[in-house]
């Protein structure tokens, strides 16, 4: 029989017109699975059952069988550059540590300033850097302190090696990217400014003055051409000299000031409405003691329309070191790398987003055991006959329970879920942002439809749902695939030859850079009240 996804669609509809027999895998769920059995003809060529992957046995011991191992993966190669948003700030939290967000990024003039402008013998009044904050994390109300310096190298552009078989430099960096240790940036500070100040309303503060070093006023008397290579030279504010303006002014590296807080907060600014401004006057060049004109300045971070000038990068830092939990929910960073090729299962599946841990969710031999159980209880034609009409992956939270009645602490889960993330992605590759089949949240941002993925919280269950019909058929389509060859070949079914059969719980596409994080349940360790488990609806055919 050919496996395709027409396969399920057609047994759908024989299953309709014939009629169906309810079926389940004995030991695998406490569903009373019997109805419509003695009413099914039977000369039926079709079954459709239920059984669950995981959970309790129907005594309600839980089930020894292991489906799934959970094991913390975090990679170095998370792109984190010519993002939308600049992300900044100190959080420091119990669970994954200290997180700290500074970003570099170019910025192009929002004028093109005329000759003379500037005019006889200006002077420099004030500063501000101008924040458009669209989401934010962690204490919102503690001021930050913050440190802008100036990118003085373009090598981090210019000798970033060209990979083989491409002709162009690769335009990506990744959050561990360190424009300090590169040597791009310079070794004191320009300005310094405090957000929040204290004063006006946190996040929704558009300008915040800053204080100017003495590089900072040298800056500033560049771009006024008071000195410098382009003194009294308006050229470089031309609507041409883009190339000629990164050149000469390279950009800026914002980063908060090291220990400047204690709990702190996060902020992800909009950089196409984001810059810096600076305010003189001009004197009358008859008689300097008089003011003639005020002068504004106003520069963004972000121009979609500018040829040159929209590079931008985001540095993400994390020290797990500093969380105070303790153990099996305590990260070791080590352990988690990605280039660990042997990283220890873990009982708790956490999603952070800013670059953290995530989850390696693997797929075991019981797994596949489990159906070809079906199979064979159901005396299918043969293990291509098995169709996967609903796979729902339910991962719970730690104090979640299988069986709501059974939950103590339902105000301590409540507040973990208002905490967490309001949605949950799974990826083939995380570092790529590949979703799984299911989860093709791309046509989910073109069209503005909700996938049947979801991938939610379910408040009354205590657990995230995610439908991964599509990835559950090819998994097993694979696995059969490989079992083939093995018996071919006369060896043993390796599983690391079934593409896909690891995937990775993370934050939804759109929130990989969210301060936000998710702490749940794993494995089948023994310790965990409600390991993870998957509900299958499914439909075979059936040898006669």
């Amino acid at each position: 029989m050919k496996i395709c996804n027409n396969f399920r669609s057609a047994i759908r509809s024989a299953a309709l017109t014939a009629g169906i027999a309810v079926l389940a895998a004995a030991g695998c769920t406490t569903v009373d699975d019997s109805l419509g059995q003695n009413i099914t003809p039977s000369h039926q060529q079709l079954k459709a059952g239920f059984t669950v992957l995981g959970g309790r046995l129907k005594d309600g011991a839980p089930n020894p069988k292991k489906y799934f191992e959970t094991r913390l993966f975090q990679s170095d190669s998370i792109i984190s550059s010519n993002l939308d948003y600049g992300y900044l700030g100190t959080i420091q939290n119990d669970t994954v540590g200290l997180r700290s967000a500074g970003f570099l990024t170019q910025y192009v003039s929002y004028y093109t300033v005329e000759q003379g402008y500037f005019g006889y013998r200006p002077i420099f009044d004030s500063a501000q850097i101008m924040l458009s904050i669209k989401s934010y994390g962690g204490d919102t109300l503690e001021p930050q302190t913050f440190d802008i310096y100036e990118v003085i190298d373009n090598k981090y552009l210019t000798e970033k090696p060209i990979e083989e078989g491409k002709s162009e430099r690769d335009s990506n960096f990744f959050f561990t990217f360190d424009p300090e240790a590169a040597g791009i940036v310079s070794s004191e500070p320009l300005f310094s400014f405090t957000f929040p100040d204290g004063k006006s309303t946190g996040p929704a503060t558009t300008n915040v003055t800053m204080e100017p070093t003495e590089a900072g006023r040298r800056l500033i008397k560049r771009l006024m051409l008071i000195e410098g290579k382009y003194k009294d030279d308006y050229t470089i504010y031309g609507n041409d000299s883009l190339d000629y303006w990164v050149e000469e002014f390279k950009g800026f590296y914002i980063r908060p000031r090291n220990n400047s807080v204690a709990k702190g907060g996060m902020y992800a600014t909009a950089l196409d409405a984001s810059g810096f401004s600076i305010y003189g006057r001009n004197r009358v060049e008859s008689d300097p003691t008089l003011i003639r004109d005020t002068l504004s300045l106003v520069y963004f971070f972000r121009d979609s329309y500018a040829s040159a000038g929209n590079v931008s990068i985001n540095t993400i830092r994390h020290d797990y070191s500093t969380a105070t939990t303790t153990g099996a929910l305590r990260i070791d960073p080590e352990s988690a790398k990605e280039t660990n090729t042997a990283r220890p299962e873990a009982r708790y599946a956490i999603a952070e987003g800013m670059g953290g841990v995530v989850t390696e969710i693997a797929f075991t031999g019981d797994f596949f055991d489990a159906l070809e159980q079906l199979c064979a209880d159901n005396n299918a034609a043969g293990g291509h006959s098995l169709g996967i009409n609903q796979a729902k992956l339910m991962i719970y939270f730690p104090q979640s329970d299988y069986d709501w009645r059974n939950i103590t602490q339902l105000d301590a889960m409540a507040g973990q879920m208002d905490a967490s993330l309001s949605r949950l992605g799974l990826y083939t590759d995380y570092k790529r942002l590949s979703g799984i089949s299911d989860y093709y949240y791309l046509y989910e941002q073109q069209y503005s439809t909700e996938l049947a993925y979801g991938g939610y919280i379910n408040r009354s269950q205590g657990c995230y749902v995610m439908n991964i019909t599509s990835y559950v058929q090819n998994l097993w389509n694979r696995y059969r695939k490989e079992k083939e060859s093995a018996e071919a070949e006369n060896r043993r079914i390796d599983l690391e030859k079934i593409a896909n059969r690891k995937i990775y719980l993370g934050p939804g596409a759109s929130d990989t850079f969210t301060s936000d994080f998710t702490v749940l349940q794993g494995f089948n360790d023994g310790e965990n009240n409600a390991p993870i488990k998957l509900e299958l609806t499914y439909t075979v055919v059936v040898e006669q």
